[in-house]
């Protein structure tokens, strides 16, 4: 079995010519079935392919990971899906295979399908348990580059398809009703990740990000808001890999598509895209009133570091807080510690009634997510947003509103 597997990988890895999809096909099931046989050679490539892998270069990354991870139908069957697998057994499947190493992770992406009712189980939102049938499937593979296993417990990843000339702040997994399953098998984490289809944009230029953290982070992408274009930050220390998605053109929907993008905010999130990022009048200042001294103060000092970045778990009010971070951090110049959590911020101070109740320099605090935000006073709030990438100034009812405190004394 090792000699043919051999045989096939030489093959596979001449320059000349890319494997069909028969053959593809082929290696991945005789690397399979060697994987369940549970033999120890099964963790490493034969001398002879290794040899070839070095001589060819980066051609070789992709038979490499085609051998050296489960291939993507392996992983749905894994996930009890086997509806999926068999999805990724059909020509329609892109076997991608490619490896980027960043943030001492190696990240690969192994394969793609888009396509209606490719699952056996169906993907409904919360809000309106609408159904969406037609979702786009992706499977990768996270290692650690030192060759310790990955923690599952302990292992934040965000995954998500991007579209070039959205912003990716606003437009990813998760504003696309995505969702993942993920396993670890020999230290591997393997995650299966889903949203709304994004074959209808095959028209664009399409990528997908892996990093780190449980939500997309404008730190470790770029986005060219006059080209449209993403790319990975060079600077960023962290995980930030970022694949090309190549998908047919000729699947591309453009009316269907910018009917999707037009509600992907305002009726899916039932958050008010025009009231996310406004400017103030030259005219807006914070009302200060006898007792509400300190509150008009912080949210003075909150107002300067607009335009400041957004960083998730940061708390830096210049170089980069998330909603906890940003107001702790407005607080701490007061001598006022918050914790550095939205939940826990809630526990902290008394409550306000009601917006109508509220004075500058109140916490406002929401659901979906968490996320909390400091009032300046006419309906308005400033906060490190993360859809916006920034700190910005929004309408208070931008989405509902959870609960208003207020963390300093008097009333």
């Amino acid at each position: 079995m090792e000699k043919k597997l051999d045989e096939l990988l030489r093959h596979a890895l001449t320059p000349e010519e890319q494997p069909d999809f028969r053959l593809n096909r082929e290696i991945l099931n005789q690397a399979k079935e060697m994987r369940y046989m549970k033999r120890k050679t099964m963790k490493r490539l034969p001398a002879a392919a290794v040899v070839a892998a070095l001589v060819l270069g980066a051609g070789s990354l992709t038979a490499f990971a085609a051998w050296k991870y489960l291939t993507p139908e392996n992983v749905a069957q894994e996930m009890n899906d086997s509806q999926l697998a068999e999805a990724f057994l059909s020509e329609e499947a892109v076997l991608v295979n490619e490896t980027q190493s960043y943030g001492g992770y190696d990240v690969t992406l192994l394969g793609i399908i888009s396509g209606e009712n490719l699952s056996k189980y169906r993907h409904s939102d919360g809000m309106t348990d609408k159904t969406h049938n037609d979702r786009t499937y992706a499977v990768v593979a996270i290692a650690r580059s030192d060759g310790a296993p990955v923690v599952q417990e302990e292992a934040e990843f965000f995954v998500s398809p991007l579209i070039g000339g959205y912003n990716p702040a606003h437009y990813n997994a998760a504003s696309m009703h995505g969702g993942y399953t993920e396993m670890v098998e020999e230290g591997i984490l393997y995650r299966l990740v889903e949203c709304d289809t994004v074959e209808i944009l095959a028209d664009h230029d399409l990528y997908l990000c892996i990093s780190d953290g449980n939500f997309y982070n404008v730190q470790a992408y770029c986005y060219d808001r006059e080209t449209g274009a993403i790319s990975r930050n060079a600077e960023y220390e962290g995980l930030n890999a970022l694949f090309d998605l190549r998908l047919d053109a000729e699947g591309a929907d453009p009316a269907k598509a910018a009917e999707y993008m037009a509600d992907i905010w305002t009726e899916d999130t039932g958050i008010s895209e025009d009231k996310l990022n406004i400017g103030l009048d030259e005219t807006f200042a914070v009302e200060t009133t006898t007792g509400n001294e300190m509150g008009a103060q912080a949210a003075e000092y909150a107002l300067q570091f607009v335009g400041n970045p957004y960083a998730w778990g940061g708390d830096s009010l210049t170089e980069g807080a998330d909603s906890s971070g940003f107001t702790r951090g407005v607080y701490a110049h007061f001598e006022i510690s918050l914790p550095h959590s939205s939940r826990e911020q809630r526990q902290q101070g008394y409550e306000v009634e009601g917006l109508e109740d509220a004075l500058p320099g109140d916490l406002i605090f929401y659901e979906t997510p968490a996320h909390v935000a400091v009032y300046i006073g006419d309906g308005k709030i400033v906060h490190a947003l993360s859809v916006a990438g920034e700190i910005c100034v929004s309408e208070a009812d931008f989405d509902e509103i959870a609960m208003i405190r207020r963390v300093w004394e008097g009333e």
